[in-house]
């Protein structure tokens, strides 16, 4: 099980995969059956559904 949050490194975050069992650490946790990643000027928005729930993980992007 992989504990998700807006902490965790973005490249971590795309590894996960349809199947996986994850969780947010508060009580929300389950199998991901499906992934949608949106994406702003500001922030990539990781939306994972689970069965009857979800898990939503915003990401700052890096300004170089």
């Amino acid at each position: 099980m992989t504990i998700i949050n807006d902490h965790l490194p973005t490249s971590t975050l795309l590894e996960i995969k349809v199947g996986e069992v994850i969780t947010d650490g508060k009580g929300q946790s389950g199998s991901v059956k499906s992934i949608e990643i949106s994406e702003t000027d500001e922030f990539l928005m990781f939306l994972f559904q689970l069965e009857g729930s979800h898990i939503i993980v915003r990401k700052l992007k890096q300004v170089c």
